[in-house]
């Protein structure tokens, strides 16, 4: 019995010094991961905003699913009309492609951008409809940069159902 005791003393000892070694060690690389994490969120963020990689979700798009229409709105501030293409193929894709053109401006002083989140080039989005949409009612207007497509929807047939006997 006493040297059960000796021994639970003993592990208890053992496992206060072993845990406060690790509360008090200072880890003298802490400050330099530190450092090197914020230099590599720095990096992603700046590549996040890169032209290449800018517009995969360009641009924004609002869908919404009424009781006799579909209506999707796309945000294109900054578009011009001409540069915008839209197409609706046979399996109710709904794609809309385009460019926004980056004009520049010579200024006699240069100055860096800090920021840049404003996208500009190609883009292209894909929005599959569904089966019950009646292409022929396709309705679109572009006003204040925000393109708008209504469609109408027809009812679906329920299919016919044959009860089967089972012998």
């Amino acid at each position: 019995m006493k040297r059960i005791i000796e021994t639970l003393a003993f592990s208890s000892i053992l496992a206060s010094v072993a845990f406060a070694g690790t509360v008090f060690i200072n880890d003298p690389y802490e400050d330099e991961f530190e450092k090197m994490g914020k230099y590599m969120n720095s990096l992603v963020e700046s590549h996040m905003n890169a032209s290449a990689i800018g517009n995969y979700n360009y641009p924004r798009t609002n869908v919404q699913d009424k009781k006799d229409e579909i209506v999707i709105e796309f945000d294109l501030a900054g578009v011009d009309k001409k540069d915008i293409q839209l197409s609706l193929d046979e399996q109710n894709i709904l794609k809309l492609s385009g460019k926004k053109e980056h004009k520049v401006e010579e200024k006699k002083e240069n100055g860096k951008y800090i920021r840049r989140e404003i996208y500009y080039g190609s883009f292209q989005k894909a929005i599959q409809l569904p089966e019950n949409i009646i292409q022929s009612s396709l309705e679109t207007n572009y006003e204040n940069g925000i393109l708008t497509i209504t469609i109408k929807k027809k009812e679906l047939k329920k299919p016919k159902v044959k009860i089967i006997p089972i012998n």
